[in-house]
């Protein structure tokens, strides 16, 4: 039994997609020796997809190293290879003291910032008989995490090259993404910083400074990894020259099930506070059970359309909970049971909500939009046009 209110994602597009971008890295590798590692982020559950089921596809299509933001999902992904992953798991977030020698004793690596942190790693280290591997974390101007460069900075990265059990594998910092001159001076720093870093002795495998709009805005700052996000779940980069020539789809839907339709009255109002009432000559309302719980943001009221029968069904007054109301009025043909697309692509050729047009109707980014599907809804896998398995959290 799978809820009418679901997830769908097509792994053959998901495939795809890593395959993709491995290629566009190859294309534009910018006269270096070899293509930029590719390091697929799959943070905040693979940005709703699901991670356990995402990693597997993303590390089998070609995905150098996998990355998270937090030690429990790294932990997750470790746990349900059943061994050790077939790719690196980075940590790119803060991880607690408390969990340190975990990630150690796991072989995930974790993103350092301060000396306290490394000295604490190499006791793990020693303690669990394996390396610590590391990024350190350079903050360029974004003022969120990491290493601020000032006069002291090369004795800090002098007095961690000291310390045993560490091996240094990553040094990145993140792009603010303002403008190309603020972008610039923070690429600029960074390597400055890498410079300092590798005079007091430490030798990276990977400097990383690129995310899904850095590498297909700036192919020079692409350097030895690039952290591909969105891009992978087919969300094309915004002002970037590259980014038509991303050859990336879309690879889910946000499907539910119309479970009422009804004419109502003129003047007669929907859900609470009436904040819409039928027009002139009434209206044919369909009810979804899909709320702002499952991930379908209050803040769409009266503001979002979803796709019936090929035609889009303006959302009408405040979206509760657990249901929401669509106008069905110029639909004649709709019938209760009939799909809903609220976002995503359907797929057969029934059309498209992007991501875009949500991002832009409840004031926000893509990004969260697609991060909000909440757990109660199940998550669908779709290859080769069949139903392969499903993820119900709900599920006894």
């Amino acid at each position: 039994m799978i809820r009418d209110t679901r997830f769908e994602i097509d792994l053959d597009i998901l495939a795809r997609n890593v395959r993709n971008l491995s290629t566009f890295l190859d294309q534009g590798a910018m006269g270096a020796t070899r293509r930029p590692a590719l390091c697929a982020v799959i943070k905040a559950d693979a940005y709703g997809l699901g991670a356990v089921r995402v990693a597997r596809e993303f590390a089998r299509n070609g995905a150098d190293m996998l990355a998270v933001a937090c030690l429990q999902e790294a932990l997750e992904i470790h746990r349900s290879f059943g061994e050790a992953p077939p790719v690196p798991l980075l940590v790119m977030g803060h991880t607690p003291d408390d969990g340190l020698e975990a990630a150690v004793a796991a072989g995930i690596r974790t993103t350092i910032f301060d000396l306290r942190q490394a000295q604490l790693l190499s006791v793990a280290a020693a303690k669990t008989g394996r390396p610590a591997t590391v990024h350190l974390k350079i903050d360029t101007g974004f003022n969120r995490l990491g290493i601020k460069p000032d006069m002291t900075t090369g004795d800090l990265f002098g007095e961690m090259g000291a310390l045993g059990g560490l091996e240094f594998e990553g040094i990145f910092t993140h792009l603010a993404l303002c403008d190309a001159e603020s972008d610039r001076r923070q690429f600029e720093l960074f390597m400055a910083t890498v410079a300092e870093a590798e005079g007091r002795g430490l030798r990276f495998r990977y400097r990383h400074v690129c995310d899904s709009i850095g590498l297909a805005r700036y192919p020079s700052y692409r350097l030895d990894l690039v952290r591909a996000g969105a891009v992978l779940y087919g969300a094309r980069p915004s002002n970037a020259p590259l980014a038509a020539s991303l050859d990336v789809d879309v690879p889910f839907a946000f499907m539910t099930r119309v479970s009422r339709l009804r004419r109502i009255a003129e003047g007669d109002g929907v859900g609470y506070d009436f904040t819409w009432h039928a027009p002139t000559g009434g209206a044919v309302i369909a009810t979804l059970p899909v709320g702002y719980v499952d991930g379908y943001r209050r803040c769409l009221s009266n503001k979002a359309a979803a796709l019936l029968r090929g035609k889009r069904a303006p959302v009408v007054g405040l979206v509760c909970m657990d249901q929401l109301v669509v106008d069905a009025t110029g639909i004649p043909d709709a019938r209760e049971g009939d799909e809903v697309l609220l976002f995503g692509r359907a797929s057969q050729g029934g059309g498209e909500i992007t991501l875009l047009e949500m991002a832009d109707w409840a004031g926000t980014n893509r990004n969260e939009i697609l991060a909000s599907i909440g757990r109660r809804v199940p998550r669908v896998y779709h290859r080769s046009g069949t139903m392969e398995s499903v993820i119900d959290y709900l599920a006894p």
